[in-house]
């Protein structure tokens, strides 16, 4: 018999790991040319921002307790948008197009 999944895990969407790689390899591409700012906030469409949230719980499923700060990440504003097709915007306003960091750019 196979054992029951015991942990109750939020919904899964096709794109969240893609978007959560982009955001993350945005913000590790910002801190290695700018290693002492950080960058602005995070601009999203609203189903963006909450696939992020829930590939934030998805990662905290196993810390008792744990809950992401909504509207955050990375302690960076989340903004939510209806016009964007999700960007990161760099400490000195430029906006990162998440659609360019599907892989970390070569040095």
């Amino acid at each position: 018999m196979a054992a029951q999944n015991i942990v109750d895990l939020p919904p899964h969407h096709p794109g969240m790991a893609e978007l959560h790689r982009r955001v993350s390899n945005a913000f590790r591409t910002h801190w290695i040319k700018h290693p002492d700012k950080k960058p602005q906030k995070l601009i999203l469409t609203q189903k963006q921002a909450d696939d992020l949230r829930l590939t934030q719980l998805y990662g905290g499923v196993s810390i008792p307790g744990y809950a992401p700060e909504v509207g955050k990440f990375n302690d960076r504003p989340v903004e939510v948008s209806a016009t964007t097709a999700g960007v990161l915007v760099a400490h000195d306003g430029t906006e990162m197009p998440l659609a360019d960091y599907d892989k970390m750019p070569t040095a």
